[in-house]
C-alpha cells in the first residue's frame, strides 16, 4: 500500500511542476517564481522577448536550469517517488501552481 501512496505522491508533484534534479540523491524541484523568465532576461542581460526567444529555441534547457540553480522549491523524495516525476534535462515545464496540502 505504501508503495502506491509514493507512486501517487510522485505523479501530483509532476503535476505541480516539479522535475527530477538528482537521480543518484532523489532530489526533485519546480519553477517556485511566476516570472521567472522576467528573472533570467535581467540576469543574462537581455530583453523579455529576447529571452522568450532564447527559451523556444531551446527547449527545457533554461527551465532545467532554473530548478537546479535557482529554485528554493526543492524537496527530499523517496527512490520510489522520484522514479515517478519526469527527468529535469528537457523538461520544458516552466511555472505551476502549487497545490495546498491539506
Amino acid at each position: 500500500m505504501a508503495r502506491k501512496t509514493m507512486v501517487i505522491t510522485g505523479e501530483t508533484l509532476a503535476r505541480q511542476g516539479y522535475c527530477r534534479i538528482s537521480k543518484r540523491k532523489n532530489i526533485v524541484a519546480r519553477i517556485d517564481v511566476e516570472n521567472w523568465v522576467e528573472l533570467f532576461a535581467a540576469h543574462f542581460g537581455k530583453t523579455l522577448h529576447e529571452m522568450f526567444s532564447e527559451i523556444l529555441a531551446n527547449p527545457g534547457k533554461y527551465e532545467d536550469l532554473f530548478r537546479r540553480e535557482w529554485s528554493k522549491d526543492q524537496l527530499d523524495v523517496s527512490l520510489t517517488t522520484a522514479r515517478t516525476v519526469p527527468s529535469s534535462f528537457g523538461c520544458n515545464v516552466g511555472y505551476e501552481e502549487k497545490e495546498e496540502s491539506g
